[in-house]
């Protein structure tokens, strides 16, 4: 079966994460893309090396400093041959660089044209610089009075990149030119209202991280009603089997301190494999929280990312797509 996105040609002026990521999926499906980075190339480059690596793989690059007008045109002889163009520029910078959705629309009336941006193109933040820890504070991700010196995964990006892909895979096919205008806000505040409860303050009684006897840790994700009676069963917490007080989530939330503290309790007492060995006997959704070493998590993980497999990419996705390019790599002099 041919790719899904095979003869699609995108042209990518976006830097660093969300835009990235975002034609990387489409290059996954079978896209074409071309990255045109500014003299001093992606900004990732030197701040994160490792992932410019992994979000650009298969690409080919070219420099065009579109502040020049030899190479502004240079930039419209390349739309006239593409499909789809993505830009992560501040508002009023692509209008400023001549590369604004008016201007490349007259040049190719089927373009599909995708703007990513940190706020929106309008409002009294638009133009406030952001990231995805600034968005995540907007979306009230970050309450609970806990300091944060980093976020580990930037979902916020990783969502509005995702999103931008999908658009822009309907926008294609469908046929016609179009402007796309995507926010990373707009992903952080949809993403947090898919799940309200998430914010609410308390703790999850049974989801989070525990400590064992030998000082390793262990996950546990049990939300499900028929889960916290196999759990109770499996830790010896015969009087709470029964009672109708905990049986439902809505219930174990509001004794959600108390629960944590007997679960503590109980799992501090154990080792981190007798409590995989638990979990598979009773069929909990517990595991190790140091997984990296765990030998069942790796065997997975390489079921689904065969062979030197690395590209950050979801696995149905998974296609040879080459290295990142160097610099201007596929540069014709224009």
């Amino acid at each position: 079966m041919s790719a899904p996105l095979q003869g699609m040609r995108v042209l990518d002026l976006s830097q660093q994460l969300p835009g990235p990521y975002a034609t990387l999926l489409l290059a996954g499906l079978g896209a074409d893309v071309t990255k045109v980075e500014p003299p001093a190339g992606d900004a990732s480059r030197q701040l994160d090396p490792q992932m410019f690596a992994g979000v650009n793989a298969g690409k080919s690059s070219v420099v065009l400093d579109l502040k020049s007008d030899p190479d502004r045109e240079r930039l419209y002889e390349l739309v006239r041959e593409h499909d789809v163009l993505v830009e992560g520029f501040r508002p009023g910078v692509t209008e400023r660089l001549g590369c604004d959705h008016p201007t490349l629309q007259r040049i190719r009336p089927s373009l599909v044209y995708c703007s990513i941006s940190g706020m929106g193109r309008t409002g009294p933040l638009a133009a406030h610089p952001t990231h995805d820890i600034s968005l995540q504070a907007m979306a009230g991700i970050l309450g609970g009075g806990s300091e944060v010196t980093r976020i580990g995964v930037p979902w916020v990006d990783l969502a509005t990149a995702t999103s931008a892909a999908l658009a822009i895979t309907a926008a294609w096919h469908a046929g016609q030119g179009c402007y796309l205008d995507l926010s990373m806000l707009d992903a952080a505040v949809a993403w947090a209202r898919a799940k309200p409860s998430a914010l609410e303050p308390g703790p999850e009684p049974t989801y989070g991280t525990l400590r064992a006897a030998d000082g390793g840790r262990v996950v546990i994700a049990l939300l499900e009603d028929h889960q916290w009676q196999r759990l109770c069963r499996a830790l010896g917490w015969d009087d709470w089997v029964d009672d109708d007080d905990l049986a439902r989530y809505t219930d174990r939330r509001r004794h959600g301190s108390r629960i944590r503290a007997r679960l503590d309790e109980s799992v501090g007492r154990l080792t981190v494999p007798e409590i995989v060995v638990l979990a598979k006997d009773f069929d909990l959704s517990i595991g190790p929280a140091d997984a990296a070493d765990d030998p069942a998590s790796q065997q997975q993980i390489a079921l689904r990312f065969p062979g030197e497999q690395s590209l950050p990419l979801p696995a149905a996705l998974l296609r040879p797509l080459g290295p990142a390019p160097a610099l201007d790599q596929h540069s014709t002099g224009g």
